[in-house]
């Protein structure tokens, strides 16, 4: 069969599809990741012996149009477009025109998985079939319609959802289809130009599932891939497609240690010259094993913080992390030269004015290299969104606010303005903080005596 994937322009609203577990998190210029979960799905069916193309709109520059005559061209039986949750309403629109232009069966391919909006999603797209679940390998089935596991579709106008079916046995993944990419258009503000990205794991155990959109993607069991599958994959991006910057996209790179500390070993051991970026908590970090990554290649870590009030973290945030293990993991890094990235969020239930001043006092005693600010956004499907739901406090249900940077909730104690007013006042103070010099420092002092009024109003 001849089959094309299509990742769909973004650029009236730039989303990076990846992240927040593959249901897009707001994006720009400084992120643009290759669709990893189109090229397994590729690589499964070239393996099949079928005719594949992949279009990446997001770096091609491609319009509607463009993709719509080379569709044409092209002549595909089966068309495969991703769908992301802040992206969805011009995805779906794309999508309609994938169907007006092709007799091709038309197929979305999203990580939502929250059956009103695959429901709403089905019916603004007019697609025969939605893939909500892992199909890497089973996807030739999905296509010529011998399974639906892991699908939503209409059936005489009732919506079907067919139970995920989540892979086991990670190993038997084949290694993505990068030929089908341009490899050297993908980027990473934190890794610069001419990246790539790997997944060795899937799921989350941890109760940050509360908010985090993870595991309504990937399931809450961790599953992993076999440090030697793992190192496979990286020799063959380093030799084969001559790509050295790797972003390892797992929820928690290091949840086993030993593993992650054997695929460091199988890197040295192998010779290959790559630098690499991860995410992971860190309580799942300890200098050993920090040193051995750093030997390994490892430039520096997302570190999932959230907040800097002690409490607020034990009831809702990191649970299981601590403030005292923050600071060691922080001393650590800087002893290795190892970079941090804080991944911070404001407007957790029980937060206050005075938790997100603890927040910003974290941010300045600790002084990261960079940080992520987040407002709260209560993922359909998630703990959080049912709580707020029942609680009247969200504002709206425009999905293409729900991208990590909008105010679409307010809490009991503060405003979806409260929100943005402490994520521009965390912002402008690390801004101000980078500047060494006496305008630098008299700014910092400033912006601390702001927060401290806005506290007390």
């Amino acid at each position: 069969m001849r089959i094309l994937f299509i990742n769909p322009p973004a650029r009236e609203h730039p989303v990076v599809r990846d992240m927040a577990g593959g249901l897009g998190f707001d994006g720009g210029s400084s992120i643009v990741l290759p669709p990893l979960d189109l090229a397994y799905m590729a690589a499964t069916l070239l393996n099949k012996g079928h005719k594949i193309k992949i279009i990446d709109a997001d770096v091609e520059s491609s319009s509607n149009e463009d993709i719509y005559r080379i569709t044409g061209e092209y002549g595909p039986e089966v068309a495969v477009a991703t769908v992301s949750l802040p992206s969805i309403y011009s995805d779906c629109l794309f999508l309609k025109g994938i169907r007006e232009h092709t007799s091709a069966k038309v197929i979305a391919k999203t990580n939502i998985s929250y059956p009103p909006i695959l429901k709403e999603l089905l019916q603004r797209s007019s697609a025969d079939l939605c893939i909500y679940g892992e199909c890497d390998l089973n996807i030739e089935e999905i296509i010529s319609e011998k399974e639906r596991k892991g699908t939503a579709y209409f059936r005489n106008d009732e919506i079907i959802i067919e139970e995920n079916n989540f892979i086991q046995d990670l190993d038997k993944l084949p290694l993505p289809a990068r030929q089908l990419l341009p490899n050297e258009k993908y980027r990473y503000v934190l890794l610069g130009d001419g990246v790539t990205t790997m997944q060795t794991s899937r799921g989350c155990s941890f109760p940050c599932s509360y908010y985090c959109p993870y595991p309504l993607a990937q399931g809450h069991k961790w599953r992993s891939r076999s440090p030697e599958h793992v190192v496979r994959e990286i020799e063959d991006i380093v030799n084969k497609y001559h790509i050295q910057k790797i972003l390892f996209r797992d929820a928690t790179f290091t949840f086993d240690k030993e593993r992650a500390r054997r695929i460091c070993e199988l890197i040295l051991e192998k010779g290959l010259k790559v630098n690499w970026w991860c995410e992971t908590r860190v309580d799942c970090l300890d200098f050993d094993l920090m040193k051995k990554m750093k030997t390994a290649g490892c430039l520096g870590m997302n570190i999932g913080v959230e907040t800097g009030d002690p409490e607020l973290m034990k009831r809702q945030a990191k649970i299981g992390m601590t403030l005292d293990k923050l600071k060691e993991i922080r001393k650590a890094a800087r002893e290795l030269d190892m970079r941090l990235h804080f991944l911070l969020m404001v407007g957790l239930p029980d937060e206050t004015k005075k938790t997100l001043y603890a927040t910003y006092k974290l941010i300045c005693d600790l002084r990261p290299e960079s940080i992520g600010i987040c407002i709260i956004t209560p993922y359909p499907g998630t703990l959080l969104y049912n709580e707020a739901k029942q609680k009247g406090w969200i504002e709206a249900e425009e999905w293409s606010r729900f991208g990590g940077h909008y105010p679409v909730m307010h809490t009991g104690n503060l405003s979806a303005k409260d929100l943005i007013k402490a994520q521009q006042m965390m912002f402008k103070y690390f801004s101000f903080s980078r500047d060494g010099s006496l305008k630098g420092r008299l700014r910092s002092a400033l912006m601390d005596w702001r927060f401290k009024m806005w506290v007390l109003c």
